[in-house]
């Protein structure tokens, strides 16, 4: 081995790389670092506040005990007409005025809600809000109304009319954030980070020059010594792919596309109503899962299908399945392109949060290369794996909130989608294109802990069983 494998200069070049991604890290999440969402939710409408005309006044005082309130929705109902005039909100707290606005009646949808931007800073958190809505420019029969429940009282509050107290409360949700105070030690967090990447390459480099050997070296050097030969061998599970098509890779673009389409046209008109957004929340799941079950079937056989080679050349054998699945990645990529069309057809732009994109995108790979490493491990001493393997990857699309929403999932059987890695892979997408937003940090642990786990196993695995792979090819 090469002496000089480890060297300064590629320790320098790691760290600058270590920070970019911090950087990039920071800014796609900065908000889910020092932030964690509570939002107080809306009760079940049963009634409404009457036309909200000109000189009606409704009040709703309530109480929130977040740390910032950063907008409230309020329902409003339409009666089915195009009305005119205009709706003034104001919030206030404790006398002070902390946000307001005006809507145009006009452009209010039927059971749509009106929202109040506020992004603001609670004093004391358990200060008591008011807010009122007036009607202005607005006749009877030319108006919209609120929701109400006549039973609830979640926010705490009372409700009234031109001064006349209603039971219940509006239907509304207050939306705001409890600051993290976690988040004012990310820095420490990072320079250490890049403290253990700099000492542990130090000991890596310590342990080179006296002739010691790593399993996580070894793996290193090997990936750099053979990157030409995994180069060669993603290029021809590709072209073979693809060979003697006439479309040729253009099918990476159709096929995703085609089976939303046949998706879309079964399941929307069962579940599109309770899902905002279906085209894209359907095509994320179908674009990842179908990565996932395309790359670890093809993983699974890598062994068993490279014999002839394996026997005649020596080269590490967990090349064969990582190669299959890095191939399979590049149909990834290409599948990405009509998703992102479908996402602005629909309306979604693009922000900052896409740049963590990569990351799920990375835990999936990490992820699919365990499960090769583990299964092509298993196809070389039971054939039947690869039959096993069918019939577990269609119960684990349906056990998948892929073209249905998980709150159908009885509360009791939850569970299943803590324990299901790509759930939490599709979840961890779906927030960034649907929501344009980074998930909550526990999302990130699910997702790099189910990669690094289950890449470890599958390391593990392939390790103890790969002397005797030529025993039964």
């Amino acid at each position: 081995m090469n002496k000089k494998y480890l060297n300064w200069k590629k320790l320098a070049q790691i760290m600058i790389i270590v920070v970019v991604i911090e950087a990039l890290f920071l800014l796609g999440a900065f908000h889910q670092i020092n932030y964690k969402s509570n939002n107080q939710a809306q009760s079940v409408t049963d009634e409404n506040v009457g036309e909200i005309t000109d000189g009606v006044d409704v009040v709703q005082t309530f109480k929130y005990n977040g740390d910032y309130i950063n907008k409230i929705s309020i329902k409003a109902g339409t009666y089915e007409r195009n009305n005119s005039g205009t709706v003034s909100i104001t919030l206030t707290g404790d006398g002070k005025k902390i946000a307001d606005n005006k809507f145009d009646v006009s452009k209010v949808e039927n059971n749509k809600d009106i929202v109040l931007k506020v992004n603001k800073r609670v004093d004391d958190k358990y200060n008591r809000y008011k807010l009122t809505i007036s009607g202005s420019e607005s006749t009877k029969n030319d108006s919209i109304t609120l929701y109400s429940n006549s039973k609830g009282n979640i926010h705490d509050g009372k409700l009234s009319v031109n001064n006349k107290s209603i039971d219940g409360e509006l239907e509304m949700t207050v939306y705001g954030d409890n600051i993290r105070y976690i988040g004012k030690f990310w820095p420490i967090f990072f320079a250490v980070f890049i403290l253990i990447i700099a000492t542990f390459y130090c000991v890596q480099k310590k342990r080179e020059s006296l002739g010691k050997k790593s399993i996580l070296h070894n793996l290193f050097y090997n990936l750099e010594r053979y990157h030409f030969l995994i180069k060669q061998l993603v290029s021809r599970d590709f072209k073979t792919k693809y060979k003697r098509s006439v479309l040729g890779f253009f099918w990476s673009f159709l096929i995703p596309l085609m089976t939303m389409l046949v998706q879309y046209a079964v399941f929307s008109t069962i579940f599109r109503a309770n899902i905002d957004n279906y085209p894209v929340y359907l095509l994320s799941a179908t674009v990842l899962f179908s990565f996932f079950t395309e790359a670890v079937g093809g993983g699974l056989g890598s062994i068993v299908f490279n014999a002839p080679l394996i026997k005649k050349v020596y080269v590490p054998k967990y090349i064969y399945p990582v190669s299959k699945v890095l191939s399979t990645a590049i149909n990834l990529c290409i599948s990405l392109v009509p998703l992102a069309a479908v996402i602005l057809i629909t309306g979604e732009l693009p922000n900052k949060a896409y740049i963590l994109i990569p990351f799920v995108l990375v835990c999936l790979i990490v992820f699919c290369i365990g499960m090769s490493l583990i299964l092509s491990s298993l196809m070389v001493f039971f054939r039947d794996v690869q039959f096993l393997w069918s019939i577990i990857s269609l119960l684990w699309m349906y056990a998948t909130p892929m073209f249905y929403p998980e709150d159908i999932i009885p509360k009791q059987f939850h569970f299943v989608l803590t324990l299901n890695p790509m759930y939490h892979y599709i979840s961890f997408f779906r927030t960034i294109v649907l929501e344009g937003t980074s998930p909550q940090m526990v999302e990130y642990v699910y997702c790099l802990g189910f990669s690094v786990v289950i890449c470890g196993i599958g390391a593990a695995i392939f390790n103890h069983t790969q002397k005797k792979f030529v025993l039964y090819l």
